[in-house]
């Protein structure tokens, strides 16, 4: 696993052993693409949840993010790779549930939510995010999950597009202007 851009393009990082599916090469260049065509990058505050080795969220800030929170329950790899790059972010050991309960009244540009494929945790983490009111007015969520299932949580007042890498599927969550942008392309 590496840092596939910018700052820290080619740089190694430490992947978490185990039943772990880190974000593939191709699906963070993808991902990134289209989130650096959108403008949305450079200088954005970025909450990583289920981090796993921080990959996405060092993603972010090697393409010019300000800043980003990490969250996970182990983050004995993130930690390590941040230490290894020199970066110096605020890393959130805890339960997805606890951590985003404790973020309330914090604001990203940019949430990314990588939840293990088949714990069934993307629509609850997505539904926390916007309960919590974590994500900017002109924030997007990023959740990321199997390609066999669709995200059930379906934020009011917001444009959704889904993207789809193989077995891995990215839905773009972002604020709409009225009811009527519940599905769109962003």
């Amino acid at each position: 696993m590496r840092v596939i851009a910018g700052k820290y393009k080619g740089r190694k990082l430490i992947s978490p052993h185990g039943e772990v599916r880190p974000t593939t090469d191709v699906v963070k260049g993808s991902l990134f693409s289209i989130l650096n065509s959108m403008g949305v990058t450079e200088d954005a505050r970025c909450l990583d949840v289920f981090c796993g080795s921080g990959g996405v969220g060092i993603e972010a800030l090697s393409r010019g993010a300000r800043s980003c929170v990490f969250v996970d329950r182990d983050t004995d790899n993130v930690k390590s790779n941040l230490d290894k790059l020199g970066l110096d972010c605020r890393v959130v050991r805890a339960e997805y549930r606890r951590a985003l309960r404790l973020l309330r009244g914090e604001s990203f540009d940019l949430i990314f939510c990588d939840p293990p494929y088949k714990s069934g945790y993307a629509d609850e983490c997505a539904e926390l995010i916007f309960k919590y009111g974590l994500l900017d007015e002109n924030g997007i969520a990023i959740i990321e999950h199997s390609s066999e299932n669709s995200l059930i949580f379906k934020p009011e007042n917001c444009i959704i597009e889904r993207r789809n890498f193989g077995l891995t599927a990215l839905e773009f969550i972002k604020r709409g202007g009225n009811e009527s942008d519940n599905i769109g392309n962003i």
